[in-house]
């Protein structure tokens, strides 16, 4: 782990001198957005688990969404005590199939069921490698797993049994994360040459079983600080071609300024991104203010007085989704669809009881505007505490911006490459004080051919449809 850390390092120190250099006029900020050269977006997803209390209600909140697709984990009632070593795919399918019970395939059917009415595509991830291929250190909670790479080739084969029996239940994914967050201690750790291993192997064992049509998204890490770790060493072993979707989770405001967006992610990778689609596969917002007054409680706890129930929550984590379209996403995956049972986190967008939270409404003023594939304008400037997008579809351009800071700005913006939007023909927003969108008048817009100037309010997003 010594080159992940040495990445995370030097992403740290590069955003203590990026807000050091940035310099902010107070109440005025320039805006230029380039179409000369645009990215495709493609939507955003929820992360969801098959199992749910609130159908009806986790339904209609994709609905309402406009999501592209659901992200879930999978698993089987394999045991880990049915598992051996060196088992071929044929072999562990078979105890996959011996172990399922009508519990488990009626989830799955019903999970089919509801992504195929909504028509969304389906993307699978794994959480962690069996026990009995893992090399485990400390104990309890603190314990860590890392594989063994004896058995990298056992765990392919795990892998690729799991998706035939996914096939069976007609669960086949698009994409597929190998292992969740190599890098973090939370799940099974696999160094960068680890998992340049995995994914050389789990390709090969996809294609060998007739799975070639299933993508793999990776590496899947916790940060944006620790891709290049990963993407390095793919691309020295020319295994970066076996990617379909470069993949990481965007948890980095727990330690950088939000909203974070790429700021972790070296410049060089950025500039080229090996010519792959960037996915976001897990976006929240972390922040340790959650974790104060005026809140008990914040979202990796739920309780009383919980920030993951504000509005001033639900502002962040639209501005984390608007910096990070605008910063070169070409999709987002919200963690999380609910609040389940079985958990004590509050991040979901419905709490226990099937409602909706201040977030799941702010979220929806952006993605129910976003349609599939349209161009978002390359940035010419970072601006400390301000999230920024611009986005063109067939016929209209969507602006959002989020204030994250304490003052009120003066955003002045100019649209370069394309032709003029002549009108504002919508204009919401979503402040930290209320739980709903707001009606923004479109006499408060000044518009003048390229350029368009409004006042954003602190802890404000603001979202403008011009034609």
């Amino acid at each position: 782990m010594n080159d992940v850390v040495a990445f995370a390092r030097s992403a740290g120190l590069a955003a203590i001198l990026i807000c050091i250099l940035i310099s902010r006029a107070v109440g005025d900020d320039n805006l230029v957005f380039d179409f000369g050269s645009p990215h495709k977006f493609s939507g955003i997803g929820l992360q969801l688990w098959p199992a749910t209390g609130h159908l009806a209600e986790r339904d209609a909140l994709l609905r309402d969404l406009h999501c592209r697709f659901v992200r879930a984990g999978f698993t089987s009632r394999l045991t880990d005590n049915q598992v051996r070593n060196h088992m071929s795919v044929a072999e562990i399918s078979s105890a996959i199939n011996k172990a399922a019970d009508s519990d488990e395939t009626t989830v799955y059917s019903r999970l089919h069921d509801e992504i195929t009415q909504l028509h969304l595509k389906l993307d699978l991830v794994f959480w962690q490698v069996p026990s009995l291929w893992c090399i485990n250190s400390g104990e309890g909670e603190i314990s860590h797993a890392r594989i063994n790479p004896d058995h990298i080739q056992d765990y392919a084969n795990w892998v690729v049994a799991h998706l035939l029996y996914a096939k069976r239940l007609r669960l086949l994914p698009s994409m597929v994360e190998l292992i969740n967050e190599p890098d973090s201690a939370a799940g099974t750790q696999f160094s960068p040459e680890q998992y340049d291993a995995l994914v050389f192997a789990a390709r090969a064992t996809l294609d060998r079983n007739g799975l070639a049509a299933v993508g793999i998204e990776g590496p899947g890490v916790a940060s944006a600080s620790t891709v290049e770790a990963y993407t390095q060493v793919l691309e020295r072993s020319g295994h970066i071609s076996l990617l379909a979707e470069l993949s990481w989770h965007d948890r980095d405001t727990v330690r950088r300024p939000e909203p974070a967006g790429f700021a972790g992610v070296p410049l060089g990778l950025l500039a080229k991104a090996h010519q792959l689609p960037i996915a976001i596969t897990e976006f929240t917002s972390e922040s340790p203010q959650w974790e104060r007054a005026p809140y008990d409680s914040g979202p990796r706890n739920r309780g009383d007085n919980n920030a993951a129930d504000s509005p001033d929550f639900a502002v962040s984590v639209l501005a984390e989704a608007i910096k990070l379209v605008g910063d070169g996403a070409n999709s987002l995956c919200y963690w999380q669809a609910e609040d389940p049972e079985w958990t004590q986190d509050a991040f979901g967008l419905l709490n226990e009881e099937g409602q909706r939270k201040p977030v799941a409404a702010a979220l929806q003023m952006f993605s129910e505007l976003i349609p599939a594939k349209c161009d978002v304008a390359n940035q010419k400037q970072v601006t400390f505490g301000l999230a920024s997008a611009c986005v063109r579809t067939e016929r209209d351009w969507i602006l959002a911006t989020a204030n994250l800071s304490q003052e009120s700005r003066k955003i002045d913006a100019r649209i370069l490459n394309s032709p003029f939007p002549a009108k504002v023909v919508l204009g919401r927003r979503f402040d930290s004080h209320g739980a709903t969108p707001q009606v923004v008048p479109a006499s408060t817009v000044t518009l003048d051919g390229q350029n368009i100037s409004f006042d954003l309010p602190a802890r404000t997003a603001a979202i403008f449809v011009l034609r």
